[in-house]
């Protein structure tokens, strides 16, 4: 029981932190998303989170 506190007590303590490192995670692939857009850059459109489904 108290594993599962101490957990939780984890979580709370970190909540901003992780918070934090996901919007700046999230903002960095929009903006890497966008550069490979404007300016045609093919290794970044190929990144497999990039390429559009039914491609390879």
């Amino acid at each position: 029981m108290n594993e599962t506190s101490s957990e939780q007590n984890f979580f709370k303590k970190n909540k901003e932190k992780f918070g934090l490192g996901a919007l700046v995670a999230y903002v960095f692939l929009l903006g890497l998303g966008t550069i490979g857009e404007i300016w045609e850059i093919e290794w970044i459109l190929d990144l497999p989170l990039f390429r559009p489904p039914g491609k390879y």
